[in-house]
């Protein structure tokens, strides 16, 4: 049986049952009673519904597997395989007594078809990434399908081989893509004058480039909200360090303050989004000449 007629029977089976009740037909030589027709047109319509209700033979569904395969600047430009299991689980139903007595359909789920894939990713023709760039993808199994996404890279890549039933993935990069900058690559520290000094790890990569530091400063109290003292922005061509002096605010000798801040740098090696907030050491504030006197 080809597919045409394959089709053709189903939609007609489809079309023969079930056999629905029908309302009864209305002799308009007669008087009518609406409400009698109204009545008798809602029990037919609730039969209908019990008839549809006692066939439904349930659904199916399947719970995804998925993998995330990364790649830093000196790692090897192909992953291990490693493996992918989708389980699928299908609802069975039946129908347990007279529905107009108080019976119904009830269903359970029991496991069904089960899908195991080996997959792999390999980076063709790769370029290389910046000391804290990373090219990371998801590779997933839904049923018997993979897939594969870019979660953040630093090139566009395009798909060489591999999905459906292959799971060796082989890509090759595109034009670059600026990624966020390193949340780590800017450290700060607060000492006792309330001096804020930032070192920058990568300034050498962003040379004439420039950067923006978003520091909040804040009293430490225990057991309680930390109020915020003061909050600002600092802009500065980037250099391997910057300061920012915040002894200038209102300062409780003997209490205990931290900087909250982030930076975005401004320019094309990075992306200009503010990286993750961070928080410097706790310092004690001291007295100024005490200070000075270290």
């Amino acid at each position: 049986m080809n597919m045409t007629t394959l089709m053709f029977a189903l939609v007609a089976s489809l079309i023969a049952s079930p056999v629905f009740a029908e309302a009864p037909a209305v002799n308009f030589d007669q008087g009518i009673d609406a409400s009698a027709i109204l009545a008798q047109a809602k029990e037919a319509a609730k039969a209908d519904a019990e008839v549809v209700d006692a066939q439904y033979m349930g659904g199916r569904r399947t719970v995804e597997d998925c993998v995330s395969v990364s790649f830093g600047a000196n790692d090897p430009a192909a992953s291990p395989r490693f493996s992918l299991h989708s389980q699928e689980y299908v609802e069975e139903c039946y129908q347990t007594g007279d529905p107009r007595n108080g019976g119904g359909r009830q269903c359970y789920e029991r496991p069904g078809m089960s899908y195991h894939e080996l997959a792999s990713v390999t980076l063709q023709d790769r370029k290389p990434l910046l000391p804290w760039e990373r090219d990371t993808f998801r590779v997933c199994l839904d049923g018997p399908w993979l897939s594969i996404y870019d979660i953040e890279t630093a090139y566009d890549y395009r798909l060489i081989s591999g999905g459906s039933y292959n799971g060796a993935y082989i890509l090759a990069p595109g034009k670059k893509i600026a990624q966020r900058p390193d949340p780590v690559g800017v450290l700060g520290e607060l000492d006792a004058a309330m001096k804020f000094t930032l070192k920058d790890k990568w300034a050498s990569y962003y040379a004439g480039e420039s950067i923006e530091i978003k520091y909040t400063l804040k009293k430490d109290v225990p057991n309680w909200f930390d109020p915020t003292i003061t909050e600002g922005i600092l802009s500065a061509a980037v250099a391997e360090s910057y300061l920012v002096d915040l002894s200038k605010n209102n300062f409780q000798n003997g209490k205990k303050y931290y900087v909250e801040y982030s930076i975005r740098r401004i320019g094309t090696v990075s992306n200009n989004k503010f990286t993750r907030t961070l928080e410097s050491n706790k310092m004690t504030r001291t007295a100024m000449s005490l200070a000075f006197n270290k």
